[in-house]
């Protein structure tokens, strides 16, 4: 479906939108970057990631880094200061100069709210004087400077956007201009955010230790404005769900839902084949056309591609493949648009195994997919080239045996591979009791997979926090070795240290009722550069 279709929809559709709080234009849905040029402080020389200019007397910054964080790592210009710890991607380099007179390079600059996304702004100017690179460099906060990624300063019109600001915020804008080592700096300009939709959770933070969490700035994730409050399904599946991007002050920073189709969205991935993201599609009573919405955050690639029978996740690989289930059979989507069966739960486990399954977890360290069979307490690992089973967990027959044998699988989610070969699952404790769930029933666990014994072996645990996940819940190892985690139903998402401390702690809260059941949070991932999901489609 292109753009255009999002003004075809009628009057009854219109009003739907009007009463959830979005702008019209959000019909159908829903910044690291290259670095801010090195800083160096009253000086001159200052180098930040790699191959750019000094910009003397401003912190830099990749998309919205903290103050004084340089492109990678900024060494001290002659007379000034180091620009501090290093960023993501970068811009900056080899020291240079600083001018002011970039309004002799750009013309007609103008700052506009997008017209889908109140927290981003687009500025449009006409490149006057060519330059080798042209980029923005934009603040909303004191002493934190950030920037959008270097691209060619042809002369002709140009177009870029702000990332990275929360709603209803000013924000001061200027086009730079890098030509013969000098950043040519505009004149301010002023743009101010609008408000995110009212129909949009907010989320609080609980607390955020910045020494103890990763240094990924901001949290892409997926949230449903549930009724919470009860523990059945009556109180969640019915509401619209959003896909969201916030910071370490729980602020969100874009957003995407899509109120008419109500689709469940909550497996949104980020793509392995090019700067964009998957946002999966599935109405949850069924009635609606299913499929995978493909964008960048600014819109400016969208594409809606249907999918039958898309069951419930997914996953999306490094060739642009989709990984889906549809009707009890793991399948693949090629980025060419051919299908194929890969494996076949029926054929495997016989009629009387319950087949749904919550998740669809694709490893490349072995090119194998996992699914999870909750009402099974089972989670099955397959080559995804030829369906054959490589590893079988849980509760069925054949399954590898826990050490200790103390354990077991309770309506698990999320199964995935680490970074070092290990198996996690978000779980139930032995014991759990689903009509009087306690303190600690529900864990986040971690295992090594002996493949010659067949065996799972407890590694990490985390079962100390208070939540309980009735629905959904997850957990990842992230790179720095904390794990990121999430209650599903009970509406909280933590990042946790190995040493088990709460480094970053989230709530999306509900009104009323039992505070176990709160606003169900889907899939979430840290991120440290929002350039990274606009850079275009597939490569």
């Amino acid at each position: 479906m292109s753009r255009t279709h999002f003004w075809l929809l009628g009057l009854s559709s219109t009003r739907k939108l009007l009463s959830l709080g979005l702008p019209l234009g959000l019909a159908l849905t829903s910044c690291g970057s290259g670095n801010e040029p090195g800083v160096a402080t009253g000086g001159t020389g200052g180098a930040g990631g790699g191959g750019g200019v000094a910009v003397a007397g401003s912190s830099g910054g990749s998309g919205a880094a903290p103050p004084n964080t340089a492109g990678s790592g900024g060494s001290a210009g002659s007379g000034g200061s180091a620009g501090g710890a290093a960023g993501s991607g970068g811009a900056g380099g080899a020291g240079g100069s600083v001018s002011g007179d970039g309004d002799t390079f750009v013309t007609g600059v103008s700052v506009e709210v997008h017209d889908e996304v109140n927290t981003i702004l687009v500025v449009t100017w006409t490149q006057a004087v060519a330059a080798e690179n042209t980029w923005l460099e934009f603040t909303f906060e004191a002493g934190n400077v950030m920037t959008s990624r270097p691209a060619p300063g042809v002369v002709g019109p140009h177009r870029d956007v702000v990332l990275g600001v929360p709603g209803e915020t000013e924000v001061t804008v200027r086009v730079v201009s890098e030509q013969g080592g000098v950043a040519h700096v505009s004149s301010d300009h002023k743009g101010t955010t609008l408000a995110v939709p009212s129909g949009m959770p907010e989320p609080t933070v609980l607390a955020y230790d910045a020494a103890l969490a990763s240094d990924n700035r901001w949290m892409f994730g997926a949230v449903e404005d549930s009724d919470g409050g009860c523990d059945n399904q009556s109180c969640f599946y019915h509401t619209t769900f959003w896909v969201y991007i916030m910071d370490r002050k729980g602020r969100i920073v874009w957003y995407y839902a899509d109120p008419v189709s109500n689709a469940t969205s909550s497996f949104q991935r980020i793509a392995r084949d090019g700067e964009y993201i998957w946002i999966e599609k599935r109405p949850f009573n069924g009635q609606s056309a299913r499929g995978v919405l493909k964008m960048t955050l600014d819109w400016q690639y969208f594409e809606e591609i249907p999918v039958a029978d898309l069951a419930d996740c997914i996953d999306v690989t490094d060739d642009g493949s989709l990984l889906f289930d549809a009707n009890n059979v793991l399948r693949e989507m090629t980025a060419a648009g051919t299908f194929r069966n890969i494996w076949d739960c029926r054929e495997h486990f016989g009629n009387g195994f319950e087949c749904y399954t919550n998740t669809v977890n694709w490893n490349p360290l072995e090119d194998t997919v996992l699914l999870s069979f909750p009402y099974e307490n089972t989670v099955i690992e397959v080559a995804r080239q030829n369906g054959a089973v490589v590893g079988q967990y849980g509760a069925a027959s054949d399954s590898y045996a826990f050490s200790p044998a103390t354990w077991e699988f309770g309506f698990q989610h999320f199964a995935n591979i680490t970074q070092d070969g290990t198996l996690m699952v978000s779980s139930h404790m032995p014991g759990w009791d689903n009509d009087n769930p306690q303190p600690g029933d529900h864990a986040f666990m971690e295992f090594e997979i002996n493949r010659a014994t067949e065996t799972l072996v407890e590694k990490w645990i985390y079962s100390t926090g208070p939540e309980w996940a009735l629905y959904k819940g997850m957990a990842i190892r992230l790179p720095d070795g904390n794990t990121l985690a999430n209650y599903g139903t009970g509406g909280v998402i933590r990042e946790i240290t190995p040493d088990k401390q709460t480094a970053f702690h989230v709530k999306f809260d509900a009104d009323g009722g039992n505070d176990l059941y709160n606003k169900m949070v889907g899939h979430n991932v840290l991120i440290d550069d929002l350039y990274a999901l606009n850079g275009g489609g597939p490569e």
